[in-house]
């Protein structure tokens, strides 16, 4: 996020209506723009199914497949894209642009590889025809390929070309979905799936070739050259793991329940849960956006400015006004952001009640959206606490939260699933997320409070280079050509 922050940082600075806006607007379409146009395109399709009297088993059977694919590939690219955003935002601060592009092919080759093999695990001896099975497959790996793209495409600044991609595989996807629906030619799942796979392949496409064009084409770049980052920031990777893991597995564990439909004997899913879950995580969208703007243009120049005065060797009083301007800035942007999603979530709750309804939800399911809705907002504070810390590089506070996010949802959900039952459903991700918020304030606190221990005092005395087994991998095929980003010395 080096270089959107950077831009970001510029259009806010000009401290205009302007500037702010358009600061706005760009970490919108950077953030919240993709993932909106996504869940509008499957709101699109379903909306077609219903227009066109399309059976519940084809439309549950679509569902599944979907549903499956965009959480399972976040689940399996989660740590491997943390890892590899530290690797590009090294890159970047370091100006070794030689191996960004490299790195997306050699990433890409990792994911596509994994995914085949998820994939031939998950379907092998499953009774869907073999058309599906590959329609599903592809969507699987498109995604994969396009978690892998998110993170170069926060560096490059052609923001409308980025939203235009976007929309245009979105409005194919949805134009093919209802030809195939008024020809008839194929299944309306299989169709739906088809025309999915054509959307989302031109997003990859055209995303691509705009990252190709801002860095160019890899050359001699060492595809591979991310592999020491597995070791070195071995944290971030298990961060990510368990926040994603921890923020999927209620709705994986209430598909086991008496909630569980399963569809062509392959997909075991909750339709109601996850419609309701599905909204609910929708309000967090605005926050998302806001979220971009406070960390990378607020907190982090601040950050940047306190380290600054340490580095240059400023004295004790503008290293300590330096940190007290950022904590003020910190708890500042964080009260803003809570108050800013508060105002959101109530505003989803006077309103959800009503559209819920006339979608065909039930009461109880209604109240249950209500209990998801402050769920989704304590999840969302969570992830701005432990991004901020990330900012911080305080890898070991995150990695405690993040387990104790996984760990509140896991013993909380088999509670709920095995002695209190359906009521209990939504109850215990609430209580979950907010045990793991109140822990993460505990430990912000804990760190604003010992910054400067932490800063000058919890750094390792000699800094020691990765020597683990991805380490020697990347040796062996690069020797000498092999930089250590953080020092750029030979290894």
């Amino acid at each position: 996020m080096a270089d959107v922050g950077f831009e970001l940082g510029n259009l806010c600075k000009a401290r205009t209506a302007a500037g702010h806006l358009r600061a706005h607007s760009y970490s919108a379409i950077l953030t919240a723009g993709p993932f909106a146009l996504l869940a509008g395109m499957v709101l699109a399709i379903q909306l077609l199914f219903l227009l066109f009297g399309v059976s519940e088993q084809e439309s549950a059977l679509y569902i599944g497949s979907v549903v499956y694919s965009f959480v399972f590939s976040q689940i399996l690219a989660c740590g491997l894209v943390m890892v590899l955003n530290r690797y590009v935002a090294d890159c970047l601060a370091a100006k070794w642009y030689d191996d960004v592009t490299a790195s997306l092919f050699g990433m890409s080759a990792v994911m596509t590889g994994l995914g085949g093999v998820a994939a031939a695990v998950f379907l092998w001896g499953k009774p869907l025809d073999f058309f599906t099975k590959l329609l599903g497959y592809l969507l699987f790996g498109q995604l994969l390929l396009l978690w892998v793209q998110s993170v170069y495409l926060s560096a490059v600044r052609k923001y409308e070309r980025l939203l235009l991609s976007c929309a245009a595989g979105v409005c194919l996807s949805i134009g093919c979905t209802a030809f195939f629906l008024v020809n008839g030619w194929l299944p309306p799942a299989q169709g739906a799936l088809f025309s999915m796979d054509l959307g989302i392949g031109v997003m990859v496409f055209l995303f691509f070739l705009h990252i190709t064009s801002h860095f160019g084409m890899p050359k001699a770049g060492m595809r591979f050259g991310f592999l020491p980052h597995l070791e070195r920031h071995g944290r971030l990777f298990f961060v990510a793991v368990c926040d994603t893991v921890g923020l999927f597995l209620p709705n994986i564990m209430v598909w086991q329940s008496s909630w569980g439909v399963v569809v062509e004997g392959t997909y075991r899913f909750a339709p109601v849960y996850d419609v309701v879950t599905f909204y609910a995580f929708l309000s967090l969208l605005p926050l998302m956006t806001m979220l971009a703007v406070s960390v990378e243009t607020s907190v982090c120049e601040r950050y940047a400015k306190y380290r600054s005065c340490i580095v240059r060797e400023g004295n004790f009083r503008e290293i300590d006004d330096a940190r007290k301007d950022l904590l003020h800035t910190l708890w500042f942007e964080l009260r803003r952001a809570m108050e800013f999603q508060l105002v959101i979530t109530l505003l989803f709750l006077a309103l959800g009640s009503y559209f819920l309804s006339w979608a065909g939800i039930a009461y109880h399911q209604v109240n249950m959206f209500h209990v998801l809705l402050f769920a989704a907002f304590f999840t969302g504070i969570l992830r701005m606490v432990c991004v901020l810390l990330i900012c911080f590089d305080s890898q070991r506070e995150v990695l405690k939260i993040a387990v104790s996010f996984f760990a509140g949802n896991l013993l909380l959900g088999l509670i709920g699933i095995f002695w209190l039952g359906e009521k209990s459903y939504g109850f215990t991700f609430f209580l979950a997320s907010g045990f793991s918020l109140f822990y993460g304030l505990m430990r912000l606190h804990h760190f604003a409070a010992r910054m400067n221990y932490f800063v000058f005092c919890a750094q390792p005395m000699f800094y020691l280079p990765p020597r683990g087994i991805f380490t020697k991998i990347a040796r062996k095929l690069y020797g000498e050509r092999l930089i250590d980003l953080e020092r750029k010395d030979s290894l």
